[in-house]
């Protein structure tokens, strides 16, 4: 309990989690440049931080009529990818609960809105020679689904008009990678967000979901093996004799 405590002081005092990068594999319904706003902060509940993914463009939308289908469904949906430098050393997290939010869904009367999705994909590449630093380069890929959740906010089918809220307990929680705070290591969090109606519904623009962390001190070179998937010299990097270009050559 103590070094937890420990932790969650650290980290509200000192929190240095900064992106580097965003991209969204979704362009067409959220794009990067002003679709995507993932950050860690402290949240109303919790002193140490959280997730915070915000998708300010999306909104429910009713299908158009294809391919037989005569469309009328209420989707949404945003996937996007953010890397992360400066995380604190010697500590690791793992997502607790997740909750989706947005200021004003319509879900008509008899419509059924049967699935709202949530999934968290963490990866890390790690360059292996790094003291001394030399060429080939060598870089390890390891990876793994932190939170992967499918439910049913229980609306029903009598409609709903209003600021929605729904939160789930994440039943499986797995820890991410325990930061080493070396500079070598390239850090992805991917973010999916996904809702569907059998029916009509629609919304404003603004979806989000927080994610609730636990924190936990460790030690760095014990995770060696960390990952659900692990690729060994994943990533390579050397160069031409005659003009110093880097190759890649991906495993």
């Amino acid at each position: 309990m103590k070094g937890f405590l420990l932790v969650a002081a650290l980290l509200c005092t000192a929190i240095a989690v900064i992106p580097v990068s965003v991209f969204s594999t979704t362009p067409y319904t959220c794009n990067a440049i002003d679709g995507v706003d993932i950050s860690f902060a402290p949240s109303e509940e919790s002193l140490h931080p959280s997730i915070h993914a915000n998708f300010p463009t999306i909104r429910m939308q009713e299908t158009v009529p294809a391919h037989g289908n005569p469309g009328g469904d209420g989707t949404v949906g945003c996937t996007a990818a953010v890397e992360f430098t400066d995380f604190l050393t010697n500590v690791r997290f793992a997502i607790s609960n997740v909750t989706w939010r947005n200021g004003h869904l319509n879900v008509t009367k008899n419509a059924n809105f049967y699935s709202l999705k949530s999934k968290v994909e963490f990866s890390v590449k790690r360059l292996q020679n790094y003291y001394p630093l030399k060429c080939p380069l060598v870089k390890d890929f390891s990876s793994a689904v932190l939170l992967d959740l499918n439910v049913n906010p229980g609306i029903g089918t009598e409609g709903y008009l209003g600021e929605f809220e729904h939160i789930e307990t994440n039943p499986k929680p797995v820890w991410s990678t325990c930061f080493g705070g070396y500079g070598s290591n390239t850090t992805k969090i991917e973010f999916s967000i996904q809702a569907d109606t059998k029916g009509r519904a629609n919304s404003l623009p603004g979806w989000s979901m927080d994610f609730g962390l636990v924190w936990e001190k460790c030690y760095p070179p014990a995770d060696y093996n960390w990952g659900q998937r692990i690729i060994r010299d994943w990533e390579s990097c050397t160069y031409r004799e005659s003009n110093q270009t880097c190759i890649k050559t991906l495993r």
